[in-house]
């Protein structure tokens, strides 16, 4: 854009001037109007009063400035900052300003009459002073359009005057403060309308107190304007005094509201006077006819350029950018009409300049509404080709051609308008967002690199890929891609043509003006000067920053790659025009980052390389020309035929005093920088073992271009992350091997201790590489401890009287499986070792010989046991050592069992000192001291602990932990882990039956006092049950049952309980899966006779026993748990009970017992179904009555028709009261099933015959 006035490439904004503020110094303060708009007439805006100064003015200004300034926001409809979409070009005046002159000045008579006429004063029709009608106009008389036409209504003519003014309030003098301000404010009003310009008036009052402080302030206000004509809604305003910063803004907003409804009027006014004026269809009148040779007057089509082009910005100016853009294109069309400008315009005119520029222009102008305004991409893109060829081919057909530097320049100017236009823009879809930094940050994903299609456009069009708008960074390489194109037409140019004015004849120049497009460009002789002459243009600066511009739009988006060929682009510019410096610096970023090294690429890679080398040369960096000269020893970089590669000499070439400057360090990487250099790192096996011997190779092979000088390693060294520290060797020449063949050497390298347990081994060999050759150095490494050894890094380096190089590799594994290389003849060849990784290996302790044993171990114990287990070392090593055990208990969910020593006060982890089995006390390791063992001496150690009281399975895990006392810095251990199952030694299964007790219920209707007044005797409801155990046993072996008792933990309901064995005490022997039987009596009472809750029991069976075979084995308590035991004492029931006649053999006495445990008087009804199994006596169908908390009985006399089986009497119980059938329950000797309670009926009972 630097190439056009920049009054034709602002974008137009609605110019105000703010009057009466102290301004010391307007900022970016215009040229003089005189200068611009020339003529006598010019009309000074003035007051007497004088500015507003202090505080109050400059937070008014910058609150102005803030709200209203809108030169520096985005070429877009959006607005910014929340601004409104108009914003204004703000300029900050005293209180005196000068208008332009409506009208030019009158021409001097000698100037347009003869000398012989006769004198009087002519009438003159005058113009505008830069009108194409006006003498002194620079477009007189065939131009269109000046930037000072744009000038004058972006910089001079303001649509909108504000003065602003302090309305104090002093009763002595507010009648003499308001007459003079009303005097000002007429005499302003006077001298805007003198000047004929149609410019607003605004008035802002400041004053200094409220209504409220001042009551006059309202009168006086009302004064004013009635003798200004001022409108208070939109162009007079008070603002009161102490406003705070938000009323401020406020304010402003409301005064940039009105401010904006009349500017936009005023700019109305100006479309319609120049509309008017098209309308007319007929030219103006000049106000002198042209006398300059053949000039001829504007004609009409150009006064319909003009007129539309003024139309377009003031529809600008409104911010009615679909409306200028329409205008626009209607000029642009006019200027390439068939009568337009460019057709009837000679080329060699100097108007014809004019015309392209204001073509390119009003296009600059027509694009800048579609890409900020009227958001049409696709199509702004499109026009931009279309009026490029349009002009290339109006160029070819009347100009002078597109075949020359002017034109390429213009297509570089025309590329590079289009990316500065792009980023004035701010589209949305090319903005960078800043980068998150919130650990729920969104992913930013890929920036766009052109904008998508508009929706006018039919969906399925096939675009190509030109016609859509990209980012800024594709129009300034196609600038810099036209640039070069200039360049190398220039650089084409003849000789003879590129020869100053003034060393060439006449008719040169004038052939070169006919060939030679000059349109913004310097002429041939500046363009391209001969050699010997100076200045000229500096194409390589052009396109350098052309290109560099693009770089950052590039990079902004993460388009590496195409970053990376500009960078080269760049490159190869300054390199052809040997600015070095500069090179350089673009190249060593470049060089160190490049995608083309990691991903092959060659060609370009060793095109940079070579580069980067040759400005290293020049800008003498040592440091770069050593590692360049590293990298191109690589066959895979381009070659030079006559290049000598040489690294171990390469500064030689640089001058004496720099290479003798000091020794220069170096450090590289092998994963940023290309190595000739491969070294590798080998263990023989994947593991070995503490103390022993393992053999180890270092392989170093060269890969370097043939031909080139071998390269001397001073040192190359390992380093490993375990229990070794590193491995180095150091370069001793070997006189007697000077052939570049493979070599394996063994080399014995030395051990020193750099850190505790870690080695450090070195040693020396030869170092020297040719080109192509591979040299092995195989030797054994002995490591102190054991774990997992693995090379971190190697590195080697290279030492001569210059620089010192450190090249690193970090990554030692690749892809491929690790080799280990064998002599074969005078040969050496290599194998792959069957595991993946050369550089690790598992070291594992020295192997023990250490044996443990747990002699008497069984195979089960039982719950709650206590136990004593045998742990037995014996020394099988071939000499004495030092020892100690660890112990450990674990079970299946990692908890532990305790234990402690036999004969040890102390429990186990705690260090313990028992007497030493030789006496020695120099021990000086964790756990239970064994102390010294012979060779071939075994000791015997003792645990005890008790069983855990639940079946589970636990490992013993016993470790020793010794040392040779040859080598007490290598602990040896070794660990035994045996199964130890805890299991239950028995199984029960239990049976209840309720029992009759044989106490009487409790009256409910009598009251029994206890004996004693402290007594707590239970006196409620009494049961009685029968429990009986059977309990299975679950041992591999005979266990004596010594005792069985019941313990109780809860009672829950209210009662009390009391549980009696109905067995004898004796030991009794069971075996394996023997079953026993063992009862109880269970007596239980509830406290009182309202207590209504049923009775539950948590309750325990406790088994006494010891193992067989022994008195002396200990006595152990083993508990089961007896399910829980619920008693219901609230419902009514029906038990039954059989007795044998003791009179009459085979009659049964069936007693039935019903309880009414309730607060009811209930009515039970009774029916006994016959049978053929038995005869009885007794009611067959009666009612029952039972009292509340009582129980009754009936008697049946069952007499058995069979024998020697179960007989099943049906009783029918039902209570009427609720309706409900009750179940007969079974007492002890009877049973239940499906059909009732069943008595057994014995053999030896005689059963009634018939007859």
């Amino acid at each position: 854009m630097e190439a056009y006035a920049p009054e034709y490439i602002v974008h137009d904004l609605p110019l105000v001037v703010l009057s009466g503020l102290d301004t010391t110094e307007e900022p970016e303060a215009p040229a003089p109007v005189q200068d611009v708009l020339p003529g006598r007439a010019t009309t000074t805006i003035s007051s007497e009063i004088p500015p507003v100064t202090g505080e109050r003015a400059q937070q008014l200004l910058q609150a102005f400035l803030s709200v209203a300034d809108g030169s520096n926001v985005p070429w877009n409809g959006r607005g910014a900052n929340g601004r409104s979409n108009i914003g204004f070009k703000i300029r900050t005046v005293g209180r005196d300003f000068k208008l332009p002159p409506k009208r030019a000045d009158a021409p001097s008579s000698s100037g347009t009459s003869p000398p012989s006429s006769p004198t009087f004063a002519p009438s003159w029709t005058l113009h505008s002073p830069i009108s194409p009608l006006t003498p002194a106009s620079s477009i007189f008389p065939d131009g269109v359009m000046t930037p000072a036409w744009a000038a004058k209504h972006q910089t001079y003519v303001p649509s909108v005057f504000i003065s602003v003014f302090a309305f104090s309030s002093d009763r002595g003098r507010n009648s003499l403060n308001d007459n003079q301000l009303k005097t000002d404010i007429n005499k302003i009003k006077g001298q805007i309308q003198k000047s004929e310009h149609r410019t607003r008036f605004v008035v802002v009052l400041l004053t200094d107190k409220t209504v409220l402080e001042d009551p006059d302030l309202d009168e006086r206000l009302a004064t004013i304007r009635r003798a200004t004509g001022l409108d208070p809604k939109n162009t007079l305003f008070l603002q009161p005094p102490n406003p705070s910063a938000t009323e401020l803004r406020t304010f402003v907003i409301t005064l940039v509201t009105a401010v904006q409804s009349l500017s936009t009027e005023y700019y109305r006014d100006l479309t319609k006077h120049a509309r008017r004026k098209r309308a007319r269809g007929a030219v103006p009148p000049p106000t002198a006819l042209p006398t300059r040779g053949a000039s001829h007057p504007l004609t009409h089509p150009g006064w319909n350029v003009r007129y539309d082009f003024k139309l377009g910005v003031f529809a600008e100016f409104r911010q009615e950018m679909e409306t200028a853009q329409r205008h626009y294109n209607i000029a642009l069309d006019g200027m390439f009409s068939s009568e337009g400008l460019f057709e009837t315009t000679a080329s060699w005119s100097p108007t014809w300049d004019d015309i392209r520029l204001l073509a390119d222009v009003i296009a600059f102008r027509i694009l800048r509404c579609q890409i900020g305004w009227v958001n049409v991409p696709t199509s702004a893109t499109q026009f931009w080709l279309r009026y490029k060829n349009r002009l290339k081919d109006l160029l070819d057909r009347r100009g002078k051609g597109s075949s020359n530097y002017g034109w390429e320049a213009w297509e570089s100017r025309w590329a590079e308008i289009m990316a500065q236009l792009i980023r004035r823009a701010d589209l949305p879809v090319f903005q960078i967002p800043q980068p998150s930094t919130g650990p729920d940050s969104l992913v930013d994903g890929v920036h766009p690199n052109f904008c998508p299609p508009e929706k006018q456009i039919p969906i399925g069009e096939r675009l190509p890929p030109w016609e859509l708008l990209h980012h800024a960074g594709y129009w300034y390489k196609l600038s810099a891609d036209h640039a070069k194109r200039r360049f190398i037409l220039a650089r084409d140019m003849p000789e003879e043509d590129r020869t100053p004015p003034g060393m060439s004849p006449a008719t040169k120049v004038s052939n070169r003006n006919q060939i030679y497009d000059r349109y913004l460009v310097p002429e041939p002789h500046l363009e391209m000067p001969i050699e010997g002459t100076t200045g000229g243009f500096k194409h390589w600066q052009d396109i350098v920053l052309k290109l560099g511009e693009s770089i950052i739009e590039y990079e902004a988006r993460g388009q590496l790659r195409k970053v990376e060929q500009l960078q080269l682009e760049v490159s190869r510019t300054l390199l052809h025009a040997k600015n070095y410096n500069q090179a350089f610096k673009v190249l060593r970023p470049l060089w160190e980052n490049m995608a083309w090294r990691r991903e092959g690429w060659w060609n370009l890679a060793s095109e940079v390389v070579w580069a980067l080398h040759e400005c290293a040369l020049r800008v003498r960096d040592a440091e770069t020309y050593v590692i360049t000269e590293w990298e191109l020893y690589s066959p895979v970089f381009a070659a030079k035929t006559r290049y000598r590669h040489d690294l171990m000499a390469c500064l030689t070439s640089f001058p004496d005093d720099e290479a003798a400057g000091g020794k220069h360090d170096i450090s590289i990487n092998t994963k940023d920088f290309v190595s000739c250099l491969s070294v590798t790192f080998t263990f023989s096996e994947g593991e070995g073992n503490v103390g022993e011997p393992l053999p180890s190779q270092i392989a170093v092979s060269s890969t370097a271009r043939h031909g080139s000088a071998p390269i001397t390693l001073s040192n190359l060294t390992f380093r490993f992350k375990g229990c070794m520290s590193e491995i180095r060797l150091s370069h001793e020449q070997d006189e007697a091997r000077q052939e570049s063949d493979s070599i394996l050497y063994d080399c014995t390298l030395e051990e020193t201790a750099e850190e505790a347990h870690k080695s450090r081994w070195s040693g020396t060999s030869d170092l020297t590489i040719h080109p192509g050759q591979s040299k092995i150095y195989s030797f054994p490494v002995i490591f102190r401890e054991a774990g997992d050894v693995d090379v971190i890094s190697g590195f080697f380096e290279i030492n001569n009287d210059y620089f010192s190089l450190v090249c690193t590799n970090d990554v030692l594994e690749t892809e491929r499986r690790p080799s280990w290389w064998l002599k074969s003849g005078s040969q050496v060849r290599s194998k792959f070792l069957n595991r993946d990784s050369g550089t690790a290996i598992k070291v594992l302790p020295k192997p023990p010989k250490m044996e443990i044993s747990f002699p008497d171990l069984r195979n089960q114990y039982y719950t709650n046991e206590p136990i004593t287990v045998n742990i037995e070392v014996l020394n099988k090593e071939e000499e004495d050592t030092e020892a100690v055990l660890e112990v450990r208990l674990l079970g299946r969910s990692r908890d532990t069992l305790g234990f402690s020593w036999v004969g040890r006060d102390l429990a186990s982890p705690m260090k313990e000192e028992p007497p030493l089995v030789d006496g020695s006390a120099d021990v000086d390791l964790p756990g239970h001291l064994v102390g010294r063992l012979g060779q071939g001496a075994k000791t015997i150690e003792r645990i005890q602990f008790t069983a855990p009281s639940e079946p589970a399975d636990y490992a013993l895990e016993v470790k020793v932990l010794y040392h040779l006392l040859s080598d007490r810095d290598i602990p040896i251990s070794k660990t035994m882990i045996t199964d130890l199952v805890f299991n239950a030694p028995f199984e029960a299964s239990y049976d209840i039956h309720p029992r009759v007790h044989p106490d009487e219920w409790p009256s409910y209707f009598k009251l029994d006092e206890p004996k004693d007044a402290d007594s707590t005797a239970a006196q409620g409801v009494a049961q009685k049950w029968y429990l009986r155990a059977k309990i299975a046993s679950f041992a591999d072996e005979t266990l004596v049952v010594k005792d069985l008792d019941i313990d109780i933990h809860a009672i829950h309901g209210g009662a009390t309980c009391d549980i009696t064995k109905e067995f004898p005490l004796e030991d009794v022997p069971m075996d394996p899966e023997d079953l026993i039987e063992r009862s109880f009596n269970i007596d239980c009472r509830k406290l009182n006779l309202e207590e209504r809750r049923a009775t539950a029991l948590d309750l325990g069976l406790h088994i006494t026993w010891q193992r067989s075979g022994s008195v002396s084995n200990p006595t152990v308590s083993s508990s089961l748990v007896i399910p829980h035991i619920n008693f219901p004492s609230s419902e009514p029931r029906v038990l039954a009970r059989a007795l044998r006649s003791a009179s009459v053999p085979g009659l049964i006495h069936m007693d039935y017992y019903i309880e009414n445990p309730t607060l009811h008087l209930l009515t039970f009804e009774l029916n006994m179904e016959a049978s053929e199994e038995f005869g009885f006596s007794g009611p067959k169908l009666r009612n029952l009555q039972v009292l509340p908390m009582s129980r009754q009985s009936v008697r049946y006399n069952l007499l058995p028709l069979v024998k020697g089986t179960w007989i099943t009497p049906q009783l029918r119980v039902v209570d009427r009261y609720f309706n409900k059938s009750l179940k007969v329950i079974a007492t002890e000797g009877l049973k239940t099933d499906k059909k009732g309670v069943g008595v057994w009926v014995h053999d030896d009972e005689v059963p009634v015959k018939d007859g």
